[in-house]
């Protein structure tokens, strides 16, 4: 084991884990897309040869020997990159700047500034493979605004990689809530990941994604399009937020049932920032992802950020414009150490499978503020197409029916067995020479949907394929039956539709 690195002020209770903490910045781009506008108004053509600047800056456990130079605040504040970045590097310095002026008094800025960190620049990593964190802020945040949670789980070993927060062109380097700007913020981190994931000391096999405020919203959609993210956490989501849920939900890629990693909802109780209602109906859709629900009270928005602790260490001073409900800048300080322990926590469980870590989760929510803790199981998933054909084959037909059945629960077969899917691959294996699979895949199917005349046709082609005609004729009846009422058929091809069953089903001998 090695020695635990020094403690920086800011990190106020929080204790370092076994490893001292490396950092290190990373500029890439990413020529698959374009950020530096390429046509003025008279259409002129100039392109973009480089193509969408990325910074990625890295936390992670580093050897004990090595660097030497332990980074101050200001490191974080006064980056510099290689000339190609210039430009962007402008931006996100000063961004990096306004924040820091932001958080404390003017006459607390230079102490700030020479506040000694937890981490060493550019420090050898140390041995071993590390979960990934990829992290993404808030709304225009700068890329270090959560860098004492980076630097605390850095600590105890894993690599959190932050990734700049930019706008859509060069003329617009600020973000916005619409689907454009969150998808190249999604974008960016999975190219920032695909660099990441290279680095001999990255787990490629334990990835969590998390965010903060709208970057929760990112991280959501990140879960749900990378099958190999173990954990999602949310911190203070916006997608719970009142009116503001459309942000995800209309978002590119948004499809609950395909988060199935562990979830994290951890947010301010309701009240502690004001009266606004909470919504957690999205989280509630991920029926097939392992959720925890986990509330703190006396917090505010920014409280699960590093602001915290800064504004707590350099008394920044409270405004009148949110009720206080009993918060302040030491409950929120407080609240945001209990917060960073439980994401340990909840990483320790989820993603390193610690069984004691569940423990240790409750326990910290415990003594957290008004702490809760909820938790919703995941639901069994329904077999895929290609598994229900191979369970048919080994266990039968009704024996596959009924665990449907058992699995979609109250939401219904119909809900839960995707008619076009099972439809596509039952055609799909009739080209692979499997019939009888395929005959399955449309018994299901047929059986999901029985309001379905196509789900009847295709059931009817399973039957020809496997030289059952009678059944064929009986389900082709069913389609030309069930036709005249289907709201799936336009009303202008329901006559159509009819008339070439009517004809298959006389050419059946």
């Amino acid at each position: 084991m090695q020695e635990a690195s020094s403690l920086s002020p800011l990190w106020g209770d929080l204790a370092p884990g076994q490893y001292r903490v490396g950092f290190r910045t990373l500029f890439r781009f990413d020529a698959s897309r374009t950020w530096r506008g390429t046509r003025d108004y008279r259409g002129t053509f100039s392109p973009d040869l480089n193509g969408r600047p990325v910074q990625v800056n890295v936390w992670y456990p580093a050897a004990a020997a090595g660097s030497k130079r332990q980074m101050r605040y200001g490191d974080y504040v006064d980056q510099t990159s290689p000339e190609a970045f210039s430009i962007f590097n402008a931006v996100m310095k000063e961004r990096s700047r306004r924040n820091a002026v932001d958080s404390v008094p003017s006459d607390q800025l230079a102490a700030l500034q020479a506040t000694p960190m937890n981490a060493y620049k550019d420090a050898p990593s140390a041995e071993g493979r590390f979960p990934a964190v990829l992290y993404f802020g808030g709304l225009d945040s700068e890329i270090n605004s959560n860098l004492i949670l980076a630097e605390y789980l850095a600590s105890q070993g894993y690599i959190v990689a932050s990734v700049s927060l930019l706008g859509p062109t060069d003329e617009q380097t600020f973000q916005s809530r619409t689907p454009d700007d969150i998808e190249a913020t999604v974008r960016d981190m999975e190219f920032a990941w695909s660099i990441l994931s290279e680095e001999p000391n990255t787990d490629k096999a334990k990835l969590t994604a998390m965010g903060h405020s709208v970057g929760a919203i990112e991280a959501v959609l990140l879960g749900m399009r990378n099958a190999n993210v173990s954990a999602v956490i949310a911190l203070d989501g916006t997608y719970a937020f009142q009116g503001l849920s459309t942000v995800l939900t209309n978002s590119y890629g948004y499809a609950p049932g395909k988060m199935r990693a562990s979830f994290l909802d951890l947010r301010r109780a309701q009240g502690a920032q004001g009266d606004e209602p909470l919504d957690l109906t999205t989280i509630g859709s991920f029926r097939y992802s392992d959720r925890t629900y986990v509330t703190i009270s006396k917090m505010h928005h920014s409280d699960f950020t590093s602001f915290a602790m800064l504004g707590e260490t350099f008394h920044a001073p409270i405004t009148s414009k949110y009720p206080l409900n009993g918060w302040d800048r030491k409950t929120g300080k407080s609240g945001y150490e209990h917060a960073c322990r439980i994401v340990l926590a909840f990483l320790d469980a989820k993603v390193r499978d610690d069984s004691q870590a569940i423990t240790a989760l409750a326990e910290t929510v415990g003594h957290a503020n008004g702490g809760v803790l909820r938790h919703e199981g995941a639901a069994l998933l329904p077999p895929s197409p290609l598994e229900s054909a191979a369970l048919v084959s080994k266990e039968g037909l009704a024996a596959v029916k009924a665990l449907f059945s058992e699995i979609c629960g109250e939401q219904g077969v119909g809900d839960c067995v995707d008619g076009d899917r099972f439809n596509t691959w039952g055609y799909n294996l009739f080209g692979q020479h499997r019939p009888k699979d395929a005959l399955a895949i449309f018994e299901i199917a047929a059986w999901a949907h029985p309001t379905s005349a196509n789900a009847q046709d295709s059931l009817a082609d399973g039957y020809l394929a496997v030289g059952d005609k009678e059944s064929a004729k009986k389900v082709l009846q069913r389609a030309i039956d069930l036709a005249p009422d289907d709201p799936l058929i336009e009303s202008g091809s329901k006559a159509s539709f009819v008339s070439d069953e009517t004809k298959k089903r006389r050419q059946i001998n």
